[in-house]
C-alpha cells in the first residue's frame, strides 16, 4: 500500500469513528425514537439523505411511548421498515432478469433462458407425504406434474421472442448435468441437421465467452512461497518439537517465529482433542514429579486425584463428562500398574525436566530448548527417554532418519549435560513413546526400534544435523519455503493458507522466490 493508500484509509476510519461515536457511546435504556435520532444523524454522516430513509425515520418518531435497550434497537428497526419496498431508480439499462412469470409479461428482441436442466427447468416433482394423489384429485388439488405443465407452458411462450438462446450448465455441484427434456425433445422435432446447426451458432458465442477469460499472456504457475527474511530477524532459539518443523516445513518456523503470528481460535470453539491430550498428559506429569522419589500407597487414588484437579476447568462441558474422564479413569488404572512395575528397575525419575543446549554458528549462539516428559536413571547407571502421546506418535523409521528428531535430540542434550540434574556423559538404553489412549488396551509401551548403531550414536547423528542445519539457515540466501518434506501429501497445516498451498501445489509446486505472507 501506498501513503497515499494508507492516508484514505485512516481518513476512513476517522470518518467512521467520529460518524458512530454518539451510537458507541449510548447506555442504557432509551426511547425509540431517541436512539433512531442518532442513527439518522450517522447515516446522513456517511451516506447522505435518502428520501425512503427520511420517511421511515419521520415515522419512527411517532413511537415516543416505546423503550428499548441499545442491543434490541437494531431488530426493532428492522422490523419497522419490514413493510416498505424501495426500489432502485430506473435506469437506461440493456440486460434485465426475469423469472418465468415475469417473461410472459415482457416483449424484448432477445430472450436468454437459463438452467435448461433436469430439476431445475423443469422443476422436479415431489410426492406428498400426507396427500396420495387419488386424495389430491378427490380434494380438487392439483397433482405434483401440474407444475411441469405450467412450467412447459412458460419454456413454450419464451420461444416466441425474435431471437432465443437456450443455455444450461454442464456441471451443477460438480456433477454432470442432464439437459431439460423439452431442449431434448426440441432437438428430436427439429431434425440431426437443424439441430447440428443450431449448435454451430451457438459456439461462436461460447467462444467470444471463454475469450473474455483468456489471459493476454499464458497463465504462470504459481511459485512455492520461498521468504529469505535477513539474519538478525531468524530465530535464535527453538524447541525440540520445532526442529521438526524446520525440516519439514520451514515456513511454519517462518510463519510463527519471524512474522510473529499466533492462530487465534474462534469464540466459543468448544474443548477439542488437544485440550484432552494436555489434561492428561499435565495430570500424568504432575503425578510422575510428585512422586518422583517414592510412589505412594495409592498410587491410582493419588493420579485419580490429579486428573480431577485438572479436569476441573472443563467440568461444564458435556463431552469431557461422558468421554474425557471414563477414558482418563482407564489410563490412571494403566498407568499406575505401569508406574508400580518399572520402579524397582530405576534409581530416580526427573519428570517434566527442562534442559537446553547451544549451537556455536559464525559469531552467533543458536539454542536448541526442550522440556522432556520423562527421563529415568536405571539402575545399570543408563537413561530411559520417554514421552507421552495421546495421539499417534512417529514411526521408529520416521525417528531413525531424522524427520522426528524429539527424541533423539533430548538424548544428544543429555549427553551433553543440558539437563542440569543429570551430568553429561550419559549413556541412553532406549527411547520410548508411552501411548495413553484410553481404549484397549488403555495405554501402551512402544519402543522406537534404532538400526545401524545404538541410541547414543543417533543421538551424536541428530545434533549433528542439526548444527548443519542451523549453519545452513545462517545463510540469508537460504528460504524457509513450503511443505519441503511434508508427513502427509493430503495433510495442511496452521499457516498453509499463508503460504498458499492449494494454490501452488495444483502446478506441481513450481520452486521459485514466491516471497512471503
Amino acid at each position: 500500500l501506498t501513503d497515499a493508500e494508507l492516508d484514505s484509509a485512516a481518513a476512513l476510519i476517522q470518518t467512521l469513528a467520529n460518524a458512530l461515536k454518539p451510537l458507541e457511546e449510548l447506555k442504557g435504556k432509551h426511547t425509540f425514537p431517541a436512539i433512531a435520532k442518532l442513527h439518522q444523524t450517522a447515516v446522513k454522516a456517511l451516506a447522505g439523505e435518502k428520501k425512503e430513509l427520511v420517511a421511515a425515520f419521520d415515522e419512527i418518531e411517532t413511537a415516543e411511548g416505546l423503550v428499548v435497550a441499545p442491543g434490541e434497537y437494531s431488530e426493532l428497526f428492522h422490523t419497522a421498515i419490514a413493510d416498505r419496498t424501495v426500489r432502485r431508480p430506473e435506469q437506461r439499462v440493456r440486460i434485465r432478469i426475469f423469472g418465468p412469470l415475469e417473461a410472459r409479461l415482457q416483449h424484448v428482441d432477445r430472450l436468454v433462458l437459463g438452467g435448461l436442466v433436469e430439476g431445475v427447468w423443469p422443476p422436479e416433482t415431489r410426492a406428498d407425504p400426507w396427500l396420495s394423489r387419488p386424495m389430491r384429485h378427490k380434494l380438487g388439488l392439483d397433482l405434483p406434474e401440474r407444475r411441469i405443465g405450467l412450467s412447459a407452458h412458460d419454456f413454450a411462450q419464451a420461444l416466441g421472442a425474435k431471437e432465443v438462446f437456450l443455455t444450461r450448465a454442464a456441471k451443477l455441484g460438480g456433477a454432470p448435468t442432464v439437459p431439460s427434456r423439452f431442449v431434448q425433445r426440441l432437438a428430436a422435432v427439429a431434425g440431426d441437421e437443424r439441430w447440428k446447426a443450431v449448435l454451430a451458432r451457438g459456439e461462436s458465442y461460447l467462444h467470444w465467452a471463454r475469450a473474455l477469460d483468456e489471459p493476454a499472456t499464458p497463465p504462470k504457475a504459481a511459485a512455492r512461497p520461498s521468504p529469505r527474511p535477513p539474519l538478525a530477524a531468524r530465530p535464535r532459539q527453538l524447541s525440540v518439537t520445532e526442529i521438526e518443523h524446520w525440516l519439514r516445513d520451514p515456513y511454519t518456523i517462518y510463519a510463527k517465529h519471524i512474522l510473529k503470528l499466533q492462530p487465534l481460535d474462534f469464540v466459543d470453539t468448544p474443548p477439542g482433542a488437544a485440550d484432552r491430550g494436555t489434561i492428561i498428559h499435565n495430570a500424568i506429569g504432575d503425578f510422575a514429579k510428585a512422586f518422583a522419589k517414592q510412589l505412594p500407597a495409592d498410587a491410582l487414588k493419588e493420579l485419580i486425584a490429579f486428573g480431577k484437579t485438572h479436569f476441573e476447568p472443563y467440568s461444564a462441558y458435556e463431552e469431557a463428562r461422558a468421554f474425557w474422564w471414563p477414558r482418563f479413569e482407564r489410563i490412571a488404572h494403566w498407568f499406575a500398574a505401569f508406574e508400580i512395575e518399572r520402579r524397582g528397575t530405576l534409581q530416580e525419575i526427573h519428570a517434566e525436566i527442562d534442559g537446553r543446549w547451544p549451537i556455536p554458528f559464525g559469531n552467533e549462539t543458536f539454542t536448541l530448548t526442550t522440556r522432556a516428559d520423562r527421563i529415568e536413571h536405571l539402575k545399570d547407571g543408563r537413561f530411559l527417554i520417554l514421552d507421552y502421546k495421546t495421539g499417534q506418535p512417529p514411526s521408529s523409521k520416521q525417528v531413525q532418519t531424522g524427520l522426528s528428531p524429539q527424541l533423539t535430540l533430548e538424548a544428544a542434550i543429555l549427553r551433553k549435560g543440558g539437563f542440569k540434574a543429570i551430568p553429561a556423559g550419559g549413556t541412553i538404553a532406549k527411547l520410548v513413546y508411552v501411548r495413553l489412549r484410553g481404549g484397549d488396551p488403555a495405554g501402551e509401551e512402544e519402543p522406537v526400534e534404532l538400526k545401524d548403531g545404538p541410541p547414543d550414536q543417533h543421538a551424536d547423528h541428530a545434533l549433528a544435523k542439526l548444527t548443519e542445519l542451523v549453519a545452513k539457515f545462517a545463510d540469508p540466501d537460504v528460504p524457509y519455503s513450503s511443505l519441503v518434506h511434508p508427513m502427509w501429501s493430503t495433510h495442511y497445516g496452521t499457516y498453509d493458507h499463508l503460504a498458499r498451498v492449494k494454490e501452488w501445489s495444483l502446478t506441481g509446486g513450481a520452486d521459485g522466490d514466491g516471497g512471503g505472507a
